[in-house]
């Protein structure tokens, strides 16, 4: 069988992989951020084909040799996104057919087990999405608090900068992130943050990981917040759950994205227990693989190969540390 194409476009990089129906990658590389939401749409087409181009030459593969390929990428929103980002890629003269689709699919097809199950992402950004044993997909919006989506880093930090504002006005309680998060940003008190943040002269500290280290030292503002992250992602799993139909079947919730990445007790039992509300048969899974394998898997079913449990291993085992030590293509 001809080998399938795999390109995970995201807000921070791009992975492509080409791989044949064994799972055995034949290629693979990375370039740089591809949401044209970011970077608009004439970047993001150059980071994808910058990754294409480079996987295709390291497997000595042609496009038109391709059975297939699968994109998720993100910034794909709305429906009326698909003719635009599709437009990016017709000039890349791909064989076979192809699918395009949210990012947040390929992490889910990449970590669950089987071709269905609920993945929730909270990297920079949050979003949850899902498929059923029927094929049937929902999603949350993933724009953010203000359309319900609560539970990314960025959110994390956000409330961060709110307990230390708080235990400045008093509203709330004396919090270690008010010694901690001003250094993170270049600052020597609270003050000084506050007051550079209200002026938009520091970016937003990175502050996630700071506030998952202080919950597990105790903290109390540093749990509060922990908490309302875990419970807001434990939600919006529920609430894809709900909407297919599977509040009552066994399936993998795959946690995917930085926020994960330090294992957290708190945040994750709190996913857990909010989720089992609804869905009490989920079992909460991480993502140990790049997003991209869940892309070559979704290729290799478009080209009616069977993406078996074998197939997904292995491409997740030759995959293994490829993202870390490929060079920017382009």
């Amino acid at each position: 069988m001809r080998p399938v194409l795999g390109v995970d476009g995201g807000g921070s990089k791009t992975h492509a992989l080409v791989a044949d129906a064994r799972g055995e990658v034949l290629g693979f590389a990375s370039a740089g951020r591809s949401n044209w939401e970011d970077t608009g749409l004439a970047a993001a087409g150059a980071a994808l084909a910058a990754a294409v181009g480079g996987a295709l030459d390291a497997a000595r593969v042609a496009p038109g040799d391709l059975a297939a390929s699968a994109f998720g990428l993100a910034g794909l929103d709305w429906d009326s996104d698909r003719p635009a980002l599709g437009a990016l890629l017709d000039p890349l003269g791909l064989a076979g057919p192809r699918s395009i689709d949210n990012d947040s699919f390929i992490a889910l097809r990449a970590g669950a087990g089987r071709s269905y199950g609920v993945v929730v992402v909270a990297g920079t950004g949050h979003v949850a999405a899902g498929r059923n044993q029927a094929g049937r997909t929902f999603r949350t919006f993933g724009l953010g608090p203000m359309y319900g989506d609560f539970g990314s880093a960025n959110d994390v930090a956000c409330e961060a900068v709110r307990a230390v504002a708080d235990a400045c006005t008093g509203r709330g309680p004396a919090t270690t992130l008010s010694r901690l998060l001003p250094p993170l940003a270049g600052c020597a008190s609270p003050e000084e943050l506050l007051q550079r943040l209200s002026r938009g002269l520091v970016p937003l500290p990175s502050a996630a990981p700071l506030v998952l280290r202080q919950a597990e030292a105790g903290d109390p503002a540093s749990r509060a917040i922990v908490l309302q992250a875990g419970a807001g992602l434990g939600d919006a799993a529920a609430v894809v759950a709900r909407r297919l139909g599977m509040e009552h079947e066994r399936f993998e919730v795959v946690m995917a994205g930085g926020l994960f990445g330090s294992r957290n007790r708190l945040l994750e039992t709190t996913l857990a227990d909010t989720l089992h509300r609804v869905a009490p048969r989920a079992t909460p899974v991480h993502l140990t693989c790049q997003p991209v394998v869940g892309a070559a898997l979704e290729a290799l079913e478009l080209a009616g190969r069977p993406a078996t449990a074998e197939v997904r291993d292995r491409l997740a085992a030759s995959s293994t540390g490829l993202a870390a030590a490929a060079s920017p293509a382009g």
